[in-house]
This record gives C-alpha cells, structure tokens and sequence, in this order.
C-alpha cells in the first residue's frame, strides 16, 4: 500500500525529509502489540469451512449460521455474504473527512489480504471480495464470497 499521509495529521508529522513515510517510527510510537494483532486478525483473517461455506473466522458464528442456511433455503452463496460482510465503520471510527476518504482505499488493501489468505487456505477454489462504498450502505464494506460454478448454490 502506498501510504499517502495527506490530511492525516497524526500520519504528516512522520514524514521525513526525503517526502518518505516513517513507518518504523510511527509504529513504535503509535502502535501496541495488541492493537497490531486486533489488525492482523482483520487484515489477515482466518476461515471456518462449514456446511460447504468458507467464513470469516471472527464472524463465525454456529447457530447464526444454522439459521441463515434454514431461512435462505441453504443459498450457500447468499449465506457466505451474510455472514462475510464486514462494515469498516464497525471497526475504524473516522473522526474527519480526511479519514473517511482514506477508507476505501484501506478497504482495497483488506480485500487484496483477503484474497490472498483465502486462496492459501483453500488452494483450488476461488473467491469473490468486493468493495463497495454505497451512500445508501454503512460506509465502505468489505464481502467475500466462494466463486461457483453456474447454477451451484
């Protein structure tokens, strides 16, 4: 990701003179151990195979998944973007427009991560991640899907 610390204040200070993001330095400062794990399991997440889904592992949830198969008449498909749809407004709160503008792009590079980790999880299938930024939506939202075959549920 090319990190454009432009209207991020807390980012502009760790520019150096060569126009270079410090990121070593910003992490030190800025970032707990904790937190970078709390990203890393956003960033890089794990799945849960169930019932012929592949689902976020932090969203996984038995009898929720249960229900949605009953209800959506086991649409494996629609109850993998139930269950792998993931608002950035649940986890990250911007606090101005500058932020909010760098949402998507960071939402960019979740779906790439995302892509990559499930592919190394599940070699030989392939998956959909979308972004998308909807005004009429909850800020720009992350899903990720199981690509299947035509007329496959």
């Amino acid at each position: 990701m090319d990190l454009n610390p432009r209207g991020l204040p807390e980012l502009t200070e760790w520019v150096v003179e060569s126009d270079d993001f410090h990121l070593q330095g910003f992490m030190s400062a800025n970032a707990s151990i904790p937190q970078a794990l709390a990203l890393a399991a956003l960033f890089r997440p794990a799945f849960v195979e169930y019932e012929g889904c592949v689902l976020l592992g932090f969203r996984f949830d038995r009898p929720g998944v249960d229900r949605w198969i009953a209800h959506l008449a086991g649409d494996l498909r629609a109850v993998e973007a139930l269950v792998n749809h993931v608002h950035l407004w649940d986890h990250f709160t911007p606090t101005s427009d500058a932020e909010y503008a760098a949402l998507r792009p960071l939402a960019e590079e979740i779906a790439a991560m995302w892509r990559y980790a499930a592919r190394e999880a599940f070699p030989g299938r392939e998956f959909d991640v979308s972004v998308t930024d909807d005004p009429d939506d909850y800020g720009p939202t992350l899903t990720l899907v199981t690509r299947r075959a035509e007329g496959v549920r």
